[in-house]
């Protein structure tokens, strides 16, 4: 009676060792499918006369798929004590792994009694575990991604012969700003692609479910965990913000995390009131956050690469490379180039400088570190307006200069590693919409003017150390 007592309040209650064990359940059950999958298809071999050495060992297969069987169903009724599971899905996971376990074993009993392995009764027991292992295998994949995860991209036919209607007509890719619809567009895809694995309708943990604004509204086991207007209030922020090593961050369990564009998109879209429609550009009136919403839905995408470039003058490139430039051609259909001054032991000419001018149209790529460059100098390389990437590490360069690359609108790399710049980066970054990447290591930007480059900027990486 206290032993019934303790196991009832032990399984009510599950020790965290319990649902450690538990977990070993989705390494295990792959065993059962591989012992069951070669014993069918040893079975159908052993037929021919070539594979009849084969027949002692059928018993052996059968027997290591009813063990491993019974293993996978100990740690998978761990696992379910966790809870966050669809009850109705769960049961029926529950029993057709017992009924593999059950097919299993009177495989292993039949071919052990009868020394003929292709008597009709035996195909039907052969039939049945295979039935019952792939209906199994269903079942698990919908607690686990959700009951429409199988047929998803399944065609219509097949949806058709599955009882399903057919797929939804999946929303037109935002080509412009203003169409791009604040929930259908944005939030909704990103629930979709980092949360739902973990809060579908088969797999609601902590009773949460995020496949519709409906549903997010609702909240879960803790209640609302999005409360609008309100960011700091709202649970589902507080842990899609966490350290990745907290045991609340969202998403769980080694699933990629959001990015931090999708964070400061869901901050401003619960500050806005987390509405469930309306357009980005009517939502945000004050364009705060505009350039990160472009940038993440790739409406950015630099032209540059798109367009195509004549050949350019060899005379202008022979001059360059006698000057102490490398010159390489990037693409192997268009003529688009890269210039590097960095590995010559004398400082660029000015006259240099006017040579690249020549090669504006081209030249996407210009390294010109430690080439001894003035602010002066940077009027001239401003001129380059293609340029993705410039690296002025090691150049003299102070605020002064910067002002000038405000024109270069699609650099992606900007490398100013060991220059005098500080603040005037700040007054910069805002006119590079299209910066990615900023390298400030050995430059007169303090830490806390870093932090605030980072929160005015959020979708640049800087680099602000050695990598």
């Amino acid at each position: 009676m206290e032993l019934t007592f303790l196991l009832s309040n032990l399984l009510e209650d599950p020790s965290d060792f319990i649902i450690f064990l538990g977990r070993f359940h989705p390494l295990v059950v792959h065993l059962p499918i591989g012992f069951l999958a070669l014993a069918a298809i040893a079975q159908w071999a052993t037929g021919q006369p070539k594979f009849y050495s084969l027949r002692p060992f059928l018993i052996y297969l059968w027997g290591l798929g009813a063990a491993s069987a019974a293993l996978a169903i100990l740690l998978g009724y761990l696992l379910s004590l966790s809870g966050d599971y669809d009850t109705d899905t769960l049961f029926w996971h529950k029993w057709s792994g017992v009924a593999v376990l059950v097919s299993c074993l009177l495989c292993y009993l039949v071919f052990k009694k009868q020394k003929d392995n292709h008597r009709p009764m035996q195909w039907v027991f052969v039939a049945l575990a295979l039935a019952t292992m792939v209906y199994t295998g269903h079942l698990g994949g919908n607690l686990t991604h959700g009951s429409t995860y199988l047929w998803e991209y399944a065609p219509n036919t097949v949806r058709t012969v599955a009882g399903l209607p057919p797929k939804k007509e999946p929303r037109p890719k935002v080509t412009v700003l203003d169409s791009a619809d604040v929930y259908l567009d944005l939030i909704a895809p990103m629930m979709e692609q980092k949360c739902t694995s973990c809060h579908n309708t088969g797999k609601k943990k902590g009773d949460l479910l995020l496949t519709s604004y409906a549903s997010m509204m609702k909240g879960g086991d803790h209640g609302e965990v999005l409360i609008p207007g309100d960011v700091q209030a709202s649970e589902l922020f507080r842990r899609i913000t966490l350290p990745e090593v907290h045991d609340d961050f969202m998403p769980s369990e080694g699933k990629r995390p959001l990015t931090q564009q999708e964070v400061a998109i869901i901050e401003w879209w619960i500050s806005s009131g987390a509405p469930p429609n309306g357009f980005v550009t009517d939502l945000d009136s004050e364009k705060k956050t505009i350039q990160t919403i472009t940038n993440y839905l790739g409406l950015d995408k630099n032209t540059v690469l798109s367009r195509e470039v004549p050949p350019a003058n060899q005379t202008t490139i022979d001059s360059l490379i006698d000057d102490g430039f490398i010159i390489n051609r990037l693409m192997k259909d268009n003529y688009l180039l890269e210039a590097n001054f960095s590995l010559s032991e004398k400082p660029i000419a000015l006259s240099s400088l006017d040579l690249l001018t020549d090669l504006k149209e081209q030249l996407i790529w210009l390294d010109l570190s430690n080439a001894q460059l003035t602010d002066a100098s940077l009027k001239k390389i401003a001129r380059l307006d293609n340029l993705m990437k410039l690296n002025l590490s090691g150049n003299p360069i102070t605020d002064k200069g910067l002002q000038h690359l405000a024109q270069l609108t699609h650099l992606e790399s900007l490398n100013l590693y060991h220059t005098e710049v500080s603040v005037g980066v700040l007054e910069l970054l805002p006119k590079l919409t299209r910066l990615q990447r900023i390298y400030l290591w050995k430059t007169k930007v303090t830490d806390s003017l870093a932090h605030r480059i980072l929160s005015e900027n959020k979708n640049i990486k800087l680099i602000n150390n050695r990598q």
